[in-house]
């Protein structure tokens, strides 16, 4: 009996392991600065990574499927992109256009903040660019999206703005306020209410609550002088989990050594729906201090709880080092913590997604390896190079100080305008296998003529293929529709695609040199 338990018991491990894949995977290319990971139907993601500015579409092996990337001109680089629906994606940045007289500065180009929509393959739907009544420098930094389609849109760090558009664009309301500060997050409530996370200057780690217009029903400080907010989950009775480092430092070069006196923890927070603190567990992650000027991030798992990326510093100085997974319950009582890397590279974190398949995805940059991806499975771990850092867990009693924040009001929402741009494609690279610094040569290349077409058309290689190379066939939804091995010594391949009817495919070529696609239009 003991047996047959112990072997239902490995093949129930088996098969969940079997159904939530794991991998690390490093890309010769760069992003929008929040590498946003977006789940889709078909299980892949689109990400906001490219060579240069632009969106990639990802299986869910981390394989590139797709890129589209734009040239850096009046539009400058994309900041973040977030679902809408299955295929259609909202995006923010920056508007470089207009002048404005800047204080010590005098006469500077103006930076406004620019939305745009765009679909699953980064073909820009709509673009507007929105002049506010009060500030030079504006760009989006980071957005939302609400139960009824509308767009909340906001800028960081000194760039101290909010706005809210409709689904095509118009403006509903915006807000500049003259406080050095900016917004890390702006969420819908159940109610319709918005919960704001602001990291100011003189005010340390802000959360406040609007009405749908934009209006301040509460603003609150927290874990002053020097603390900071990132990111945060709603609850269904409308309180809040809130996530963040107790402390800053305001030097961002990463060879000064950090003050002796400087401790931050990692923290959660539970506050109820007036900004009362219901508990705050605070975790020391000594001696690799928390590297501060990642934020946090933290998504639900699908048992309820909580699980939440952070990024270890280098010992010693303010810069980065290892990506930090953690699973808490509902007190935020640690379940698990993990980590990852390889010896030699250092890790800056950017997005966390909780996958549909009960894993989870984190991405980021870093120094010597350009972007990664990792999956992991329920329980947080990977394929490979798993570190593991103690970690302390503590509660903290912060207390909140009511104040107000004052702004100047109003945009006007005018066109703009982004081209298309192409970029030599990005190398992929196995993470378990990865040894030394990523290699941006260009990896073969191949061409499709006639292009559009009306579904017969021949694939012509630069040089012949080797062994182990075959090409998929991918819909505009970035489902994969079938795959071909390709001989050795091949030169060119004829492709029929007709049954499959008009509209835009991608051909994705794989060899041992890596991963390269071209985008094909029938019709």
């Amino acid at each position: 009996m003991k047996k047959q338990a112990l072997y239902l018991m490995t093949l129930v491990w088996s098969c969940c392991a079997e159904a939530q894949p794991t991998f690390t995977k490093y890309y010769y290319a760069t992003g929008t600065a929040k590498l946003n990971l977006n789940e889709i139907s078909s299980g892949n993601i689109v990400t906001g990574m490219a060579r240069q500015s632009g969106t990639s579409v990802m299986d869910p092996a981390g394989n590139i499927v797709h890129t589209h990337c734009y040239a850096i001109d009046t539009f400058l680089v994309l900041q973040s992109v977030k679902q809408y629906n299955d295929n259609e994606f909202f995006f923010v940045g920056g508007y470089y256009k207009d002048t404005c007289t800047a204080g010590n500065f005098g006469v500077i180009t103006q930076i406004h903040p620019a939305i745009g929509r765009m679909d699953s393959l980064g073909s820009v739907l709509n673009l507007k660019h929105y002049v506010l009544n009060a500030g030079c420098t504006n760009a989006c930094g980071d957005l939302s999206i609400t139960s009824n389609k509308c767009v909340l849109a906001w800028g960081r760090d000194a760039m101290f703005f909010a706005l809210k558009t409709d689904s095509i664009g118009e403006t509903i309301w915006a807000k500049r306020f003259s406080n050095v500060g900016g917004f890390q997050f702006i969420k819908e409530l159940p109610s319709g209410d918005l919960l704001a996370g602001i990291n100011m200057d003189t005010a340390a780690a802000v959360v406040a609550r609007l009405d749908p217009a934009g209006n301040f029903i509460w603003c609150k400080s927290y874990i002053r002088p020097r603390g900071m907010v990132h990111d945060c989950l709603i609850e269904s009775d409308s309180s809040f989990i809130i996530t963040g480092y107790t402390d800053s430092i305001a030097s961002t070069n990463g060879f000064t050594p950090l003050p002796l006196d400087y401790h931050p923890r990692l923290f959660t927070m539970k506050l109820d729906g007036s900004g009362d603190v219901q508990w705050c567990k605070g975790y020391d992650s000594d001696p690799h201090l928390w590297y501060a000027r990642r934020g946090s991030r933290i998504v639900r798992a699908q048992d309820g709880n909580y699980v939440v990326l952070a990024n270890f510093g280098i010992e010693g100085f303010n810069r980065p080092f290892r990506p930090f997974l953690m699973k808490t319950d509902l007190n935020g009582d640690t379940i698990w913590t993990r980590s990852a890397g390889v010896n030699g590279y250092t890790y800056d974190t950017r997005d966390l997604l909780a996958y549909s398949d009960g894993g989870f995805m984190y991405n980021g940059v870093g120094t010597g390896i350009g972007t990664y991806l990792f999956k992991t499975d329920s329980l947080g771990h990977l394929p490979c190079n798993e570190e593991w850092y103690p970690v302390q867990v503590t509660d903290l009693f912060p207390t909140d100080s009511s104040f107000t924040l004052t702004s100047v009001d109003g945009a006007t929402a005018l066109p703009a305008f982004i081209g298309d741009t192409i970029y030599d494609p990005v190398v992929t690279l196995d993470g378990c296998t990865i040894t030394s610094v990523i290699d941006p040569r260009n990896p073969r290349k191949f061409k499709i003529y006639p292009n559009p077409n009306s579904g017969r058309f021949t694939v012509e290689f630069e040089d012949p293929l080797m062994a182990e190379s075959y090409y998929s066939v991918y819909d505009a939804m970035g489902r994969l529709l079938y795959q071909r091995p390709l001989p050795t010594g091949a030169t060119m391949e004829q492709v029929d695609l007709s049954r499959y009817g008009k509209g835009a495919y991608v051909i994705k070529l794989t060899d041992r040199e890596g991963v390269r696609y071209e985008r094909v239009v029938l019709e």
